[in-house]
């Protein structure tokens, strides 16, 4: 894997956080909430994973506006073509959130996108097969060679370093996650992502340690062409360049 030229210790989120959904301060916060919020909220099925939701979103609008200096409740939000929130207006930061069970985590920083994704520790005995889908030769085979107590806890870091790479990018589903290398260490280090004849380069860093579960948080740095890449079609490109947007022009080259 080649090294992209920028520190590999420098995710840019001066606030990364943890969130308890379950606390009883995160109760009575839906007056936060936009309509759309609320309305994805009413989706749940079951009201502890409404109520989490609508705790973790309160979150974010609280930690989004003690970095503007605006009420939480005034804040607009705007989705990509893929559904990766930013704030409609005000100074631009980029933002992440993420929940498992009750189990929150959120990241804002204001240099590159940024992505986070945790996991609350559980077991996983489907482990190797989820990793046939969607990891990597190598890291399948460096989870294969694992003692089977050590696996499980693997797997869900890998997991959620490569969903911290895809929230950052913001492509959804357009990058398989099979694509790119991320390892099944919880270690600093650079990513390449292909995507539509470019490489993506981004920064890769475990979240603060919990001993309860896992967490990855990832900063989208850089973007290079590569020479001798086939045509892109035309889908991929546009919907690369909306992403790319995204990116301070000084992280990029093209």
């Amino acid at each position: 894997m080649g090294y992209a030229d920028f520190s590999l210790s420098a995710v840019e989120a001066p606030v990364c956080r943890y969130l308890d959904l379950d606390d009883r301060a995160s109760h009575d916060v839906e007056p936060l909430l936009c309509d759309e919020e609320r309305a994805r909220a009413a989706q749940f099925r079951f009201a502890p994973d409404r109520r989490r939701f609508v705790a973790a979103h309160a979150a974010l609008r609280r930690a989004l506006a003690e970095q503007i200096g605006q009420r939480p409740e005034a804040l607009r939000f705007t989705r990509s073509a893929f559904g990766k929130p930013s704030l409609a207006d005000g100074p631009r930061l980029h933002f992440s959130l993420s929940h498992s069970q009750a189990l929150g985590l959120v990241a804002i920083g204001r240099r590159g996108p940024l992505g986070v994704d945790v996991e609350v520790l559980r077991p996983v005995p489907d482990a190797l097969e989820l990793a046939g889908r969607h990891f990597t030769p190598a890291e399948q085979a460096a989870l294969a060679a694992l003692p089977a107590a050590e696996r499980e806890h693997a797997f869900l870091v890998c997991w959620t370093r490569k969903e911290a790479c895809l929230k950052a990018i913001g492509l959804g589903l357009i990058v398989p996650p099979d694509r790119f290398e991320v390892g099944i260490d919880a270690d600093c280090r650079s990513v390449e992502v292909p995507v539509a004849g470019r490489l993506l380069w981004l920064v890769l860093q475990p979240a603060p340690l919990r001993i309860d579960s896992v967490g990855s948080i990832a900063e989208w740095r850089q973007t290079r062409v590569r020479a001798s890449q086939p045509p892109a079609s035309a889908v991929a490109a546009f919907m690369f360049e909306r992403a790319a947007q995204l990116v301070p022009r000084t992280e990029m080259s093209q």
